[in-house]
């Protein structure tokens, strides 16, 4: 496969039935044959090739030979090499002065922001029909330049397609840029279109945008830390102190949006606090757009009609559902160094302590309207003044139906059962009447 580039355009060409064969030239003199003219220590995607098409021509014994060439191309042999084959075509279009030098990758010019990002906006409209705003190239010029970017900026070769961006990633920014642009050319093409996505804004506008809005408003924008191409959501609420809180979901990439298009999971996402029930966050489109009338058209229809040979089943939809982030805790705080089960020493005598000499009864104020005090007391002499707190709920003893009249007790079989207090035998208690006996053991 080559790539070729025409007035600004991105030519792939499939030599399906052709075999291409470099003609050498320049050669060094060594061994067999010689190196071709931009053949060296280049990397296969900076080398530059001119095809050239030969026509010999007769006409009534005249004799002519027609020629013409191709800007230079880059010629690939795996599916992998495409995105840097693509990066070198933009690149030499950009600042290829002489469209015939072959060798333009081994010292490649130096770019202006203002001619890459001229470039680059231009990329995205012819790939998307849609090309990017001052804001969204200040965004991506922050992360290419730094945040003191200017129109007289200088980005390398090395910087644009080589290093990492920014230090401490795997991969390039033109890496990351094309991985973008794979993203909305297979899964987000419409919403791209319609300006449903913001996309390219950091995290810090992010959050200046969003505190100044209602709960529940969110933007979609494109992660700058996936390789491939991710998009999150972020939204914004509002903690009991009036504060903003905001909230940013896992990058969703290719592989969600292959299963589930992103309409539908902003229609149906729960997001799960552990005091409420799942429920869905996101209300508003920034800056004010309620959900279903931005992405409402865009929503997959359920075709349940097409379930008559399965009605057994009971219909299913895939959700996206997130819990509340591990740094924001909502359950009670219990002091870890303390234990929360009562510790038995196995060894020690499970027996209940009980001092003798101490008065095991309760201790009641008698000025309070409660129960009388009883402490080493007969119970006889209070039971006045019981009787009148409980009034209507304690009957007299000749009233009670349930209490044989005086008299009859000595005809019953068990007379002790109905004696007043004072008139019980006193009750005596040792040491061996406290002593417990360990259930545990078998």
């Amino acid at each position: 496969m080559a790539f070729c580039c025409f007035q600004l355009s991105v030519i792939p060409l499939l030599f399906s039935w052709q075999t291409l064969k470099e003609q050498k030239c320049c050669g060094s003199g060594k061994g067999k044959g010689g190196k071709g003219a931009s053949e060296g220590s280049l990397p296969v995607t900076e080398e530059l090739h001119v095809i050239t098409f030969t026509l010999d021509y007769c006409y009534q014994g005249l004799k002519c030979q027609l020629q013409t060439s191709t800007l230079p191309v880059v010629i690939i042999s795996n599916a992998n090499q495409v995105s840097s084959a693509w990066a070198s075509i933009l690149w030499f279009n950009m600042l290829g002065a002489d469209p015939k030098n072959q060798l333009f990758f081994s010292n490649p010019p130096a770019a202006t922001w203002a001619k890459l990002s001229e470039v680059l906006s231009w990329q995205f409209s012819d790939a998307t029909k849609r090309g990017l705003d001052m804001d969204q190239l200040k965004m991506i010029g922050e992360k290419l330049c730094g945040p003191k970017v200017t129109p007289q900026s200088t980005i390398t070769w090395t910087q644009f397609c080589k290093e990492t961006s920014p230090p401490g990633d795997t991969f390039s920014f033109w890496t990351w840029l094309d991985g973008i642009l794979g993203l909305i050319q297979e899964h987000l093409l419409e919403l791209w279109q319609k300006n449903l996505i913001m996309g390219f804004v950091s995290r810090k506008r992010e959050r200046h945008l969003l505190k100044k809005k209602r709960a529940g408003t969110f933007l979609l924008r494109f992660s700058e830390t996936t390789r491939d191409g991710g998009i999150t959501c972020t939204w914004v609420e509002y903690n009991n102190n009036g504060s903003p809180e905001f909230h940013s979901v896992v990058p969703y990439t290719r592989t969600e949006l292959k299963f589930l298009p992103l309409p539908d999971i902003i229609r149906d996402y729960q997001f799960y606090a552990i005091e409420n029930m799942p429920e869905n966050p996101l209300h508003f489109l920034y800056p004010d757009t309620p959900r279903n009338e931005a992405f409402g058209p865009y929503y997959s229809e359920h075709r349940e009609g097409e379930m008559t040979e399965q009605k057994k089943y009971l219909n299913r939809r895939l959700i996206r559902v997130s819990s509340r982030h591990q740094d924001e805790p909502r359950v009670l705080e219990l002091n870890s160094g303390a234990s929360r089960i009562p510790e038995v020493n196995p060894e020690a005598s499970h027996v209940l302590e009980v001092n003798l000499e101490a008065p095991h009864v309760l201790e009641v104020n008698p000025d309070e309207d409660r129960v009388p005090e009883v402490n080493n007391v007969l119970l006889t002499e209070n039971m006045d003044k019981v009787s009148a707190l409980l009034g209507k709920f304690m009957l007299d003893r000749n009233d009670d139906p349930f209490l044989p009249t005086p008299g009859e007790e000595e005809q019953l079989d068990y007379p002790d059962l109905f004696e007043l207090p004072d008139e019980m035998p006193e009750l005596n208690l040792d040491d061996a009447d406290f002593q417990y006996t360990d259930l545990l053991t078998d």
